[in-house]
């Protein structure tokens, strides 16, 4: 949240330039040069400060629409996001199905989409389990030699 000093220091700022540009209207040929000089000093820093807190209350924003954005992407995966036992699925825009890896989203919130091995049996390439439907039946050994790839016996 944007603090209230910063934005109070803002408004301070910006009161400061105006009160000393009006002086500077109202003065005429009233004030020395060396004073002029001296209010215009004092508006250019007033104007500086104002930059700098409006800079910063600007970062403020840009994080914070950051955060709105990943929690507005969190909520919509939230909702899109069916349980099948034993994963997750999720329909695109066109009816076709897409099945997640239930560890990864339970864990970490992230949509890891399943390898298909077989009808029926799923791998997760990034948390490594296997997920096995309820008509999965192997007729064939799959065989996991331990470095990655996957083969028939």
């Amino acid at each position: 949240m944007v603090e209230i000093g910063t934005v109070g220091a803002v408004l301070s700022s910006i009161k400061t330039a105006i009160e000393i540009s009006k002086t500077l209207k109202e003065s005429g040929s009233s004030l020395e040069k060396a004073e002029i000089e001296l209010k215009f000093a004092d508006l250019i820093s007033a104007l500086a400060d104002t930059k700098i807190e409006v800079a910063s209350i600007q970062e403020i924003i840009l994080e914070k629409d950051r955060q709105i954005k990943e929690l507005e992407t969190s909520q919509a995966l939230r909702v899109s996001m069916k349980w099948r036992d034993p994963v997750y699925s999720q329909l695109d825009d066109n009816g076709n199905e897409s099945l997640f890896c239930q560890q990864c989203y339970d864990n970490k919130k992230t949509a890891i989409r399943l390898q298909t091995i077989d009808p029926g049996h799923w791998h997760c390439l990034t948390c490594k389990n296997s997920y096995f439907g309820k008509n999965y039946s192997s007729e064939t050994v799959i065989v996991d030699t331990g470095n990655g790839s996957i083969w028939d016996a």
